[in-house]
């Protein structure tokens, strides 16, 4: 068995846990927005385990054991057809193995905010949205809250388009922003891509890639690396207003990131 490495090279990766990448179950559901006076909720829980972390150059190395479960409230809410509101609050569990040995339990990141349609025809649509993200804990001190303790500012543009793979009706949504985080950790370009289609009526397809890549800006102990995440699930429509969602999410590639591998859940509740 190779080595174990617990040094410079593993405690950057390790820090880089809660620097790059913060939200994969939480991702938003898209360009498109809620109609006037509906919206969804969706109810999401996340379990992933990192013994591993990439380094410097993209190599696993071994880090300090890193599970982490994380439980999502996303509502969106149409406040006009072109105006949708955005409230997700998070409840988050981190257990650090030795010799690290840290752990906590409670909120996470809070997320508030809206998108607004800016243009849309039969099948496609462009948005813009803005979530502000309030800490849970500013606990600087608690290993498993570091780089987790400031306010962040989410900025993006959405692209949405629906089409036909044969009979399989499908969609893809693509959303390109930056995440400004006010405090030590570096700043962060996002790039989310999904593509859904239905090989059912009742069964929705999903295949997600989620990645985040630092400004370069590095304050105190904080080093900027990247993250490159695969969501693969499946939603069963159990009925027009309720869908059960199950999948799985992993960390294909990085810099200072972690290695996660885990299982993703969902309840979802249209109204």
């Amino acid at each position: 068995a190779a080595r174990p490495v617990i040094g410079r090279v593993a405690m950057r990766a390790l820090l880089a846990a809660a620097v790059v990448g913060a939200g994969t179950a939480a991702a938003h559901a898209g360009a498109w927005t809620q109609a006037k006076g509906h919206g969804q909720i969706i109810v999401s829980g996340t379990y992933t385990d990192s013994p591993k972390g990439f380094d410097d150059d993209g190599n696993a190395v071994d880090i300090p054991d890193y599970r982490k479960f994380e439980l999502n409230t996303l509502i969106e809410y149409g406040i006009t057809d072109a105006v949708t509101a955005i409230l997700q609050p998070q409840l988050q569990s981190v257990d650090i193995g030795q010799p690290t040995d840290a752990s906590r339990f409670g909120l996470g990141y809070s997320e508030l905010g809206g998108r607004v349609r800016l243009w849309s025809d039969d099948v496609s649509v462009f948005s813009g949205q803005v979530v502000a993200r309030i800490p849970g804990t500013y606990d600087d001190d608690d290993p498993a809250s570091i780089g987790n303790t400031d306010p962040e500012l989410d900025m993006r543009m959405l692209y949405g388009r629906s089409f036909g793979i044969g009979s399989w009706s499908s969609f893809l949504d693509v959303q390109l922003g930056y995440r400004a985080r006010f405090g030590d950790p570096p700043s962060e370009f996002k790039a989310d891509v999904t593509f859904g289609t239905r090989p059912a009526d009742d069964l929705l397809l999903l295949v997600q890639s989620f990645n985040s890549i630092g400004d370069g800006s590095e304050k105190s102990f904080f080093v900027s690396g990247s993250e490159h995440k695969l969501q693969l699930s499946g939603v069963w429509d159990v009925n027009e207003s309720w869908s059960l969602q199950l999948g799985g999410v992993a960390t294909i590639a990085g810099e200072n990131a972690l290695r996660e591998r885990g299982l993703v859940a969902a309840v979802w509740h249209r109204f």
